[in-house]
């Protein structure tokens, strides 16, 4: 359970957006509210790793303090997108260096697969996999703090480490050239011909030359990953998952947070618990018939509804919320309305793990709402048209077009909003994400959305 607790600390440490009050200019606009940002460690850790590039990509002091602080000021937007395209490019460099390593690494586990099948025992193989498993969690925390897809090939190769550990379970499901499927060996060839191409590695060197003539390179990025809070985030976390996990098994059975009352809303979802029944079915047939060691993106259909219910919730609580600060702030003196502001920020904080950091409609509308709480306090209006319109077209592709015509969620009108309904409201907006976070340990749901965008 300690281990739990320091994991959801850990969660919070990779958060990417960060929503606050800056300088108020008259050049100023929603937009500016929403800065991104990464850890300090998570910098340090970049620009620590060297790689195989022959030209070395590093960071001044000026530009990891861009990297890492949240803009305050207009001015601190000047040159910012130039140091970020940096960060991507560097992190891009440090993929490419690992494809090599996990290219090496996968002759390694055709090996002991080999063994395997010729009657060797688990037992001895199971240190050598322990390591790989290890190894290959730390690069996939790697790749969803910076945002950034590995490719389908590394989630194959890590998806047959977790097969390979459980042997005997699975042993029937493993055809003759595992580790030759296209999904993994065309996939990790292309992407290294793209990284020669785009200058990431030498072009005149044989990936196997590269490796052995400069052995201290993988060893060293593996070494130092180990030590960082990506090392603590997989010991916690990541260690533990399961496959099932993957394929969101906690929420298999959970329909009190996907489909439980909003205050102030109703809510049509019976199309949708149906749909979910069946694509949990559906989910289990796919693990069970062991077709994800082979396509582990062959099913996401699961995921995207889940993605899709989580998105409506997100959105009608903030619907709502926004209707109770439009009936209640004119009446509000600004000392309170200053609490309220704070408890809001916290509960968006919270909550924003589980949007997939590609939604630039959540990053848009909660920086419209900083900015009108700073520079235009009027009303809520036009935010809240956005989010009602968001919500009902989410629920039409949820639950189709509803055959009379109306929309499957309305404002329930009838219930005074009133300023003592504030942080009740919060606290259970707040509560239902983190129920939802918990019941998802150890796989936080950020990975989930890092899987789920590799298979876009």
């Amino acid at each position: 359970m300690v281990a739990h607790h320091c994991f959801i600390l850990l969660l919070h440490s990779i958060l990417p957006v960060n929503f606050m009050m800056i300088e108020s200019t008259n050049q100023i606009s929603p937009a500016y509210y929403s800065s991104r940002t990464f850890p300090h460690s998570f910098v340090k850790t970049v620009n620590t790793l060297k790689t195989y590039n022959e030209r070395e990509i590093q960071f001044c002091e000026k530009e990891i303090t861009i990297l890492t602080n949240p803009v305050q000021t207009y001015n601190d937007t000047k040159g910012r997108d130039k140091v970020f395209d940096k960060f991507d490019t560097k992190v891009q460099d440090i993929i490419c260096t690992l494809s090599l390593i996990v290219k090496t690494k996968l002759e390694y586990l055709t090996n002991i697969l080999d063994g395997l099948r010729s009657g060797g025992a688990l037992e001895v193989a199971m240190d050598k996999l322990t390591v790989l498993k290890a190894e290959a969690g730390i690069m996939v925390l790697l790749f969803q703090s910076g945002k950034v897809k590995a490719g389908k090939w590394f989630w194959s190769y890590f998806f047959k480490i977790l097969a390979i550990i459980e042997y005997e379970s699975n042993k029937h499901f493993f055809g003759e050239t595992l580790m030759e499927e296209e999904e993994l060996q065309s996939g990790i060839i292309s992407f290294i011909k793209n990284c020669k191409v785009e200058k990431y590695l030498p072009k005149k060197i044989t990936e196997s030359d590269l490796v052995s003539k400069n052995p201290n390179v993988p060893k060293d990025i593996v070494k130092y990953l180990h030590k960082t809070v990506l090392g603590y985030y997989y010991s916690f976390g990541m260690n533990f998952l399961k496959i099932f996990h993957f394929y969101l098994k906690p929420f298999w059975t959970e329909f009190k947070l996907f489909f439980g009352k909003i205050t102030g809303l109703i809510v049509e979802w019976l199309p949708t618990i149906r749909r979910h029944v069946d694509e949990v079915n559906k989910t289990k047939e796919y693990i069970e018939n062991g077709q994800w060691i082979s396509k582990p993106f062959g099913h996401l259909s699961y995921h995207e509804l889940v993605n899709q219910i989580i998105a409506v919730r997100m959105y009608a609580y903030l619907w709502v919320m926004l209707v109770i600060f439009n009936r209640e702030m004119p009446k509000m003196d600004v000392n309170r309305i200053d609490v309220v502001y704070n408890k809001t920020k916290e509960a968006i904080e919270m909550v924003q793990e589980f949007m997939p950091h590609t939604d630039t409609f959540f990053s848009d509308v909660i920086a419209a709402f900083h900015y009108a709480m700073h520079e235009d306090l009027k009303n809520f209006d036009s935010i809240i048209s956005r989010i009602s319109v968001r919500v009902k077209d989410i629920l039409v592709e949820l639950n189709g077009r509803n055959s009379n015509g109306s929309d499957w969620i309305s404002i329930d009108t009838n219930e005074e909003f009133s300023d003592d309904m504030k942080e009740p409201f919060l606290h259970e907006f707040g509560n239902n994400f983190n129920l939802l976070r918990i019941n998802l340990m150890p796989l936080n749901y950020a990975l989930v959305l890092s899987f789920l965008a590799e298979g876009k």
